[in-house]
């Protein structure tokens, strides 16, 4: 999971009011139930010490009607909001004041959003559906030849003529439309190209594609350029892709951490994990939940330390010490690291690393 998103976030400097609040707007009294865990929250932020400004933004934010969501995570400091998210379940409603923003139950809630192109193929064309993890999809449209795109029964007028004809209309508006899937993926490095619709127009297409391309695709079952069409089994095709892109990505992270670890090129364990954030080492920031204890960090990035006397050493004079897991990700995210949560591996002190290098 890449953590640049939040750079941000740890630019304002502190301290942070981190809430998470189950916001599901399905039942008949939902608006009365948000305003009640809200309510409950508010009086206990207030009573941490969070001022009415960021108090009153973080209200304006968890009630509005337009924030429908299951959950909500939201980090507020100085009367503005910072960061929020919407979560996929409601969450155990919890609130935090600190010095560093409580990010860790948002990350280890929401997957990381994979840049996809998805294809609804047929014999004329496509509807390319581009998503870069960020804002609304766009639409692309690719219209290719329109005749002949039948072929006709057997003993009909010039007969080879117009079948021959017909494939090659096919596998020119195929060619046309991976063409166009090339570019898209190109343009937002695409992870994962799902290709659906017409079956010999989605055989033609995936065939069309050129290398890498051809190697992030998948055939899908369902996508139907016609109007009226399931676009709810669609959503669960490309949800179940993506399901399966991430597994299929967990799994040979675990690998590669297995064989690293063999030969000294990946740490697990606080303090060797902490070591290599503090040298810039780290690649990949490896957390199985939950991760306890405080770790103590400075105003630099390499700031890091098992306790006080650690930043001591470094020559930090006013150290600041938070939970271990706030810690983690404020310094993975300063020395860009990505971040992977893992119930796969029996983690020392439930935090392990990928190097980057070795000294």
């Amino acid at each position: 999971m890449k953590l640049g998103h939040l750079r941000p976030l740890y630019e304002h400097g502190g301290p942070y009011a981190s809430v998470y609040l189950p916001t599901d707007r399905h039942s008949a009294d939902a608006a009365k139930a948000i305003s009640l865990h809200w309510r409950h929250a508010r009086i206990e932020l207030s009573r941490l010490g969070v001022d009415d400004p960021t108090l009153d933004a973080i209200e304006e934010v968890v009630i509005d009607r337009r924030n429908a969501a299951p959950g909500r995570a939201v980090f507020a400091a100085g009367g503005e909001i910072l960061y929020t998210h919407d979560l996929p379940e409601p969450p155990q409603q919890s609130v935090r004041y600190g010095r560093l923003p409580d990010v860790l139950p948002l990350l280890e809630r929401c997957s990381e959003e994979v840049p996809i192109v998805q294809v609804k193929a047929d014999r004329q064309g496509a509807d390319i559906i581009v998503a870069n993890g960020g804002g609304e999809p766009s639409v692309n449209t690719v219209d290719g030849a329109d005749w002949p795109i039948r072929k006709v029964k057997s003993g009909g007028w010039s007969h080879s003529h117009i079948q021959r004809n017909a494939e090659e209309t096919w596998e020119q508006n195929a060619r046309a439309v991976a063409a166009e899937v090339a570019r898209e993926a190109r343009e937002i490095d695409a992870e994962l190209i799902l290709v659906g619709g017409d079956v010999r127009a989605r055989e033609l297409v995936l065939e069309s594609l050129p290398e890498p391309y051809v190697r992030r695709a998948v055939p899908a079952e369902r996508g139907v350029r016609a109007a009226g069409a399931d676009e709810a089994a669609w959503e669960e095709e490309v949800a179940a892709a993506l399901r399966a892109h991430d597994d299929e990505r967990h799994d040979a992270l675990i690998a590669r951490f297995r064989e690293a670890h063999g030969r000294g090129d990946a740490v697990a364990g606080l303090a060797p994990v902490v070591e290599a954030l503090r040298a810039g080492q780290v690649e990949t920031l490896l957390v199985a939940p939950p991760v306890r204890g405080e770790l103590c960090y400075g105003e630099r990035p390499h700031e890091i330390a098992l306790d006080e006397q650690g930043l001591a050493d470094l020559g930090v004079h006013e150290p600041r010490c938070e939970s271990a897991g706030s810690v983690l990700v404020r310094s993975a995210v300063a020395t860009d690291a990505e971040l992977e949560f893992t119930d796969a591996l029996a983690l020392q002190d439930g935090t392990g690393a990928l190097l980057r290098y070795t000294p």
